[in-house]
């Protein structure tokens, strides 16, 4: 291989001096060494970077991280039950207010209709925080699953919070002199002052997925 680049470098050189003397115009010669040491530099560094070798495990390892897969997905099977309830209760918290801007439902109906929904919240809320953290996981895959598990808990406190606040203001003994119109800004308004910050586990999840794949040729 040393051979073959040095004579390549010889010929190269040659190349050059020939067009030096015949080329006319310098700045086409000095374009060209330009494009040439950069196809150089790119077959250089193709040639010297080490390529990524497949990572190839043995059975025990194999059987280790099949092994966190069911643990994991039994853990994260009851864990979405519960993320779907807290994701419907949001929609159905947002679909009162629009119905109450609408005209769609009264006041009374709206705070009866909240009333539920802070119940149904808070006994999510409850269940949320019983669910058990996925024992049997390695320490780094434990922590990424617990860091998920607290996010959707604080998500679903701050979900309550919200839910309760608005509530309150939605009383027709609340303020009883407010239009309709004034409200429904009202209501609105709580509900961007209190709303839970999007739940993000992407990260997470995807470090996740990545330790617990086993690799292609394993």
């Amino acid at each position: 291989m040393a051979i073959i680049l040095i004579g390549f470098a010889l010929l190269c050189i040659l190349l050059l001096l020939v067009l030096y003397r015949n080329l006319p115009n310098k700045k086409v010669f000095y374009g060209f060494c330009g494009t040439l040491s950069i196809t150089l530099g790119i077959s250089y560094y193709s040639f010297h970077v080490p390529q990524s070798q497949p990572v190839h495990l043995d059975e025990a390892a194999i059987s280790h991280i099949t092994s966190q897969q069911q643990i994991f997905a039994g853990w994260y099977t009851e864990y979405k039950k519960h993320l779907d309830v807290i994701d419907y209760t949001w929609q159905q918290y947002q679909q009162l207010l629009k119905d109450y801007h609408n005209d769609n439902i009264s006041l009374n109906t709206l705070n009866m209709r909240l009333g539920q929904l802070e119940q149904d919240a808070l006994k999510e809320k409850a269940a949320l925080d019983k669910l058990p953290s996925p024992n049997g996981l390695d320490d780094n895959n434990y922590g990424l699953a617990v860091t998920i598990l607290q996010k959707t808990q604080e998500y679903a406190s701050q979900q309550v919070i919200t839910i309760k606040a608005t509530k309150a203001a939605s009383s027709p003994e609340n303020n009883p002199k407010l239009s309709h119109e004034e409200r429904s800004r009202s209501l609105q308004k709580i509900m961007l002052q209190n709303a839970p910050d999007a739940l993000f586990t992407a990260n997470e999840t995807n470090m996740l997925r990545s330790n617990l794949t086993i690799p292609e040729n394993s």
